[in-house]
């Protein structure tokens, strides 16, 4: 119901607004008591249509807002920095006053010069720092669903750029104010349209359980692709996150603060964070912490509202939106707002959370943080020069001065350096030959002396950028003594872990590189050249063409001749042509069978993914098996389905299609989990089932449709599981593999004997490779590094066949790499199977236990995935 002003009230406001005519319909929402605004700008109101906080504000009407801000105040500058990949505009808004957008490319190289003080003549720091204003990066609502954010950034838009008060004013000159006012702007815009199209004549229920408070399959929370955008700063896999982090690093902000939201019962959580920490994190974030918190908790106070700290929300993983800036130095703040869910809802305690109130609350969080950065400008920016300082001393005392990886011939290393590179980290290669007295490889641990081939990249944690260079590239990301014993105390009396994320993420390891820590860095280096050189024109072959398996362009290479309808052919043993080795498994095209455009096509497909061909003359080798062999099989061309919809899991299914679509580049049919039971599943060579609860998935098929699926499957299918969906195809009662979940027993280390939950919290293990299976294409060492995450592990029967356990977590004293595991996990992993696979009729299930594209950080296990995909049907 609307409530209209009573007389008196109108009265009154008149009478304001006449004793100030300049400030006539300028306000907003969060407007402090004190704030004056130039009418001359418009409100969110006069150009939305309504308040502030009454309704969710689309992609598109923010758009027009920011623009028409833009367009009247000189303080406000806009940029699109990427579009998502559903097309939509990624903003930086630039605010701050005219005399600073006058000089800002000055700011930036003065920013520049206080985060790298190498080179700096005497004085210059102290120079720059006198100069230069704060720099405030404000990014809201990276979880589509957690919406309050835009509607708080919106405010704050108007209020640097209208405002005329003395707070504003010093703000301004003190700041530069960098508004990313939407970072999923794809999963926003899934929440308004959920929440939109439930509005009634009555407005909206505010139920917890109403459907526009429930949202659709997958929810708002997540990209495009199903990501969460909040894990994504490092791996950058979508151009939302490539965006923000390279304009991140233009400008190297001293505060950032990510705007989310949390269950509708709670209050509103602010920095500091809780235990873990990243002890690679700078030592003067725990001091601004403070600060801002005492800024923020009298804010509050002033309003009555409650807030907690310390508690819920850790800084332990280095891919959040505050983690990863903090690792560069800034003062990376969390807020958690209490969600108003579909914009009204009802709470634990009876009271109505409503988006109004959410996004004031953020509104006044982040507006306090302004303030704080400004009045405390010269203090802040000189504890931030000293943290960019402190990164190349502390870490050039060592004992881990750096990390040294070498070249493969699968392009992985060089991946990792440009992922790098990406995050502002520096990066070296020899420009020679070079020798170690002493370096730990990441895979033995032992430590011996080092031959290291010219080319090879170098990584040196003595850089300003170090905390966040060893943060990502460490074996092992340290926990706390006291924190580990207080879990497994919390573990043992049946209490929930405190993990919050993955607990071990090295990248050389997720890329699977040969890499070393070292103590000392090498001489003769060059800054790394990662631009890729186009791949070499080769003769028009006589009677066909070879590429070898196992990289990432050799993927899409086969991926794309197969969706262009050139026969291509597998060799599952290595052979030599006129000097040119090829391993296991490498792709033969032969152009006798086909088409005969065949060299033209194979050409332009080999330019776009910059793979190097090998024109063959003649089937006979110098060496192994003859190309004419009845052991080289043709690949015939996959027709993949991804099975989606509840109860599939959306962020494993995202998983999955990014990887099918962006690095694999299979054309692929998404169907809903209702299709197996009543659709044609006879068109698909090939169905890929992301993780989803065994139980869910049986009461939606019943004994039809899983009936259904088996006899696709035996009549000459592929069905890809991974995770849940792995548990699902193990139980008995499907029938198409003899692997099974392994069920826990009583451990000694629990109350009263029961079970302990054992999962594990995002570790990386080691696992052994039998390499003679397609499946297995490219991969050219016994051992790989895999991810593993929960608790569901699978047996090896008694009968096990060759080329069924195809991949096996190592023997317990070897298993683990990096990351946190319980006393028994190691156990209870050691020897089981991470990829299997097991013939069903004609057909055939490949099962992995884990995920090998989780988050698309896994470049190492990608390969798995893309070989199941494209050379399941081989066999």
């Amino acid at each position: 119901m609307i409530r209209l002003p009573s007389v008196a009230q109108a009265a009154a406001a008149l009478s304001l607004l006449l004793a100030a005519p300049g400030t006539l319909l300028a306000q907003h929402s969060y407007a402090e008591p004190s704030a004056t605004f130039d009418a001359r700008v418009p409100t969110p109101a006069q150009i939305l249509g309504y308040e502030l906080g009454a309704r969710f504000t689309s992609h598109k009407s923010m758009m027009r807002y920011v623009e028409r801000i833009a367009a009247v105040s000189k303080r406000v500058k806009v940029d699109t920095v990427a579009r998502s990949f559903e097309g939509r505009e990624m903003l930086v808004i630039t605010v701050t006053s005219e005399a600073n957008h006058a000089r800002l490319a000055d700011i930036q190289r003065d920013a520049q010069r206080i985060a790298d003080p190498r080179g700096a003549a005497p004085g210059d720091i102290d120079a720059a720092i006198k100069r230069l204003p704060s720099i405030v990066w404000l990014a809201h609502s990276v979880h589509g669903g957690e919406a309050s954010g835009v509607e708080a950034g919106l405010a704050l838009l108007y209020q640097l750029a209208a405002g005329t008060d003395a707070d504003t004013k010093l703000a301004l000159d003190s700041t530069v104010v960098l508004i990313d006012p939407n970072q999923n702007p794809d999963g926003r815009e899934r929440h308004v349209h959920d929440v939109d199209k439930y509005r009634s004549v009555n407005g909206l229920s505010n139920d917890p359980g109403a459907m526009n408070n429930a949202g659709s399959w997958p929810g708002p929370r997540t990209s495009h692709y199903y990501f969460d955008l909040n894990r994504d700063w490092y791996a950058q896999s979508h151009p939302e996150t490539r965006g923000r982090a390279q304009t991140f690093l233009k400008y190297m902000p001293h505060v950032a603060v990510d705007l989310h939201e949390q269950g509708s019962s709670a209050s509103f959580y602010f920095a500091p964070p809780r235990e873990p920490d990243n002890q690679n994190n700078p030592p003067h974030l725990p001091k601004w912490f403070d600060i801002f918190a005492a800024a923020h908790g009298a804010a509050f106070d002033t309003h009555g509202w409650s807030y907690f700290r310390r508690e819920g929300y850790d800084s332990f993983y280095p891919g959040y939106g505050e983690g990863w800036p903090m690792l560069t130095g800034a003062i990376g703040m969390l807020f958690e707002s209490a969600s108003s869910s579909g914009g009204a809802v009802r709470r634990s305690d009876g009271t109505i959370r409503t988006l109004r109130q959410a996004a004031w609350e953020h509104y006044t969080a982040e507006w306090n943080t302004v303030k704080t950065s400004a009045r405390r400008r010269t203090e802040l920016l000189r504890d931030y020069a000293a943290a960019r300082a402190n990164a190349i001393t502390v870490h050039a005392k060592g004992p881990m001065r750096g990390v040294v990886f070498t070249r493969d011939i699968q392009g992985r290393a060089d991946s990792l350096a440009a992922k790098l590179i990406a995050n502002g980290i520096e990066v070296q290669q020899l420009t020679g030959n070079a020798s170690l007295p002493a370096a730990t490889s990441y895979m033995t641990g032992n430590t011996a002396a080092l031959s290291l081939k010219a080319g090879s990249y170098v990584v040196d944690f003595a850089q300003p950028q170090g905390h966040l260079a060893k943060a990502l590239l460490e074996p092992n990301a340290n926990l706390d003594s006291a924190y580990v014993k207080f879990e497994l105390e919390l573990r043992r009396t049946g209490q929930r872990n405190r993990f919050y994320d993955a607990t071990g993420w090295s990248l050389p390891y997720t890329f699977r590189v040969d890499a070393y820590t070292v103590s000392a860095i090498p001489a003769g280096l060059a800054k790394a050249d990662v631009s890729k050189p186009a791949a070499p024109v080769v003769a028009r072959a006589q009677y066909g063409y070879a590429f070898a398996p196992g990289s990432e362009e050799s993927i899409r290479l086969l991926a794309g001749l197969l969706t262009d309808s050139i026969k291509v052919w597998y060799a599952p043993y290595g052979f030599t042509s006129r000097g040119q080795k090829f391993p296991n498994g490498a792709f033969i095209v032969r152009v006798q069978p086909n088409r005969a455009d065949v060299h033209d096509v194979v050409m332009r497909r080999a330019a776009q993914t910059g793979v190097t061909l090998a024109a063959i003359a003649s089937a006979g080798v110098d060496e192994g098996t003859d190309l004419g062999s009845n052991s080289v099989v043709p690949i015939p061309r996959p027709s993949i389905a991804l099975l989606g919809g509840a109860p599939v899991n959306g962020t494993p299914f995202g998983f999955a299609w990014y990887a099918l679509d962006q690095r694999i580049g299979i054309p692929t049919s998404m169907i809903d989990a209702n299709y197996i039971a009543g659709g044609d599943l006879s068109q698909y060579t090939t169905i890929v089932m992301p993780s989803v609860q065994a139980g869910a998935l049986d009461r939606l098929l019943g004994d039809g449709g899983r009936q259904r699926l088996v006899e696709w499957v035996r009549n000459g299918g592929v069905l890809i599981t991974m995770e849940g969906a792995s548990a699902w195809v193990a139980q008995e009662r499907v029938g198409l593999v003899r692997t099974r979940v392994k069920r826990d027993s009583a451990r000694a280390d629990s109350t009263g004997g029961a079970p302990l939950p054992g999962g594990l919290p995002g570790v990386i293990a080691r696992a052994t490779v039998d390499s003679l299976s397609p499946l297995t294409a490219g991969m050219l060492t016994r051992e790989i590094p895999v991810f593993a995450n929960g608790g569901t592990v699978f047996t090896i029967p008694r009968d096990l066949a060759a080329g069924e356990a195809l991949i096996r977590f190592a023997p317990v004293d070897r298993v683990k790499l990096s990351g946190f595991y319980w006393p028994e996990s190691a156990a209870r992993i050691a020897g089981s199977p991470y990829l299997w696979t097991e013939s069903a009729g004609r057909g055939r299930v490949i099962l992995f236990a884990q995920d090998p594209v989780y988050r698309d950080q896994l470049r190492g296990t990608l390969p798995l995935f893309a070989n199941a995909v494209l050379l399941g049907t081989t066999y």
